[in-house]
């Protein structure tokens, strides 16, 4: 549930910052009215017209939106701060976007780096209005000075929260990107079948287990390239998709299915042995053999030839399958749709 909530809010993170600063915009055009800080809640007026305007021509993955909404937050604290004398803290808002800019705009966008100089340069310019005191409007000061406190830890708090959401996003996609590339490292890309690399990494992981007996099966499809030729690469993707299918089902949680390469598969079968295996996988290929796969209103069935080999010994598997493979290639010399054990 939290993974899907952070998902939404990660997807949507530029359109929901948008809203994030429509909101405080908004609320501070009441907020300075009612303690009596006109110019400051006309100040919120043209940022909250602005957000709206931005808001009201959004489209999706336009970095754009970002770039003028960050100097728009700069720009405003600098002049919040000369209306106040630099008493405000509207520093913390310059701060806080020199971090959120760098996430949320992509890493081709080389200018971010300039954008972040702009923005640590309006930090000191704040930091110089407020050194010397520079107020716009003087006539507001003691109102100023009366709510600075209060003020201040506002802006401080919005800031600790959009630098507390858009870190915990952060977090959440670096996760997420990792979470991928470890799935597309161990995974066939087509089938989604765990790929040769990774089972051949997990079997001489655990080549010192004692397995008490186990099946390796090598499956083939029966004249691939005829599939291709005839009906173009797209109905063998799907083919390959079918078929890949169907054995993973079979394999369940019990056994390891793997895309060996092309049109070969493996299934790994531990405590599965003899007749046991052999009925498993023949009734897995009668099962493949009567499958009708749709593609463009065409009806394709395809056959598997299977060459097995039962071991009780992981530190030969890779003798297992070159036995297995040997099976395979006698059943496909021979007649093909068959398990050949």
């Amino acid at each position: 549930m939290v993974s899907k909530f952070l998902d939404f809010f990660s997807k949507q993170k530029t359109f929901l910052f948008l809203i994030m600063c429509l909101f405080v915009h908004a609320f501070n055009i009441a907020f300075f009215y009612i303690l009596g800080l006109f110019p400051f809640a006309v100040l919120n007026s043209f940022s909250t017209l602005f957000y709206a305007a931005v808001l009201l021509l959004f489209k999706k993955n336009n970095d754009a939106y970002i770039i003028f909404t960050y100097f728009e937050i700069i720009s405003f604290s600098f002049v919040s701060e000369l209306f106040a004398g630099g008493s405000l803290c509207y520093i913390f808002y310059v701060i806080g976007m020199i971090s959120v800019v760098f996430y949320l705009l992509p890493p081709k966008k080389r200018m971010k780096h300039i954008f972040q100089g702009i923005g640590i340069a309006y930090a000191i310019a704040i930091y110089y209005v407020y050194l010397k005191k520079i107020c716009i409007f003087p006539e507001y000061a003691p109102l100023v000075q009366k709510y600075a406190g209060q003020i201040g830890f506002l802006n401080l708090c919005i800031t600790l929260f959009t630098l507390f959401y858009i870190s915990n996003l952060y977090i959440f996609e670096l996760n997420t990107a990792s979470d991928k590339l470890n799935y597309f490292s161990n995974h066939d890309l087509l089938t989604g079948l765990f790929n040769r690399r990774f089972f051949e990494h997990i079997m001489q992981r655990n080549k010192t287990e004692n397995e008490n007996e186990y099946t390796i099966a090598i499956f083939d499809i029966d004249d691939y390239k005829k599939v291709n030729d005839t009906y173009g690469h797209q109905a063998g993707d799907a083919v390959l998709r079918v078929v890949s299918g169907l054995i993973e089902k079979t394999a369940g949680n019990e056994y390891v299915c793997v895309r060996w390469g092309g049109e070969e598969f493996i299934l790994y079968m531990p405590q599965t042995r003899g007749e046991k295996a052999y009925e498993l996988l023949d009734a897995l290929r009668v099962r493949i053999g009567t499958t009708f796969i749709e593609v463009d209103d065409q009806k394709i069935r395809v056959t598997v030839t299977v060459g097995m080999c039962s071991a009780s010994d992981l530190t030969d598997y890779e003798n297992i399958i070159r036995k297995a493979d040997e099976k395979l290639y006698y059943g496909k010399r021979n007649g093909k749709n068959q398990v050949v054990k």
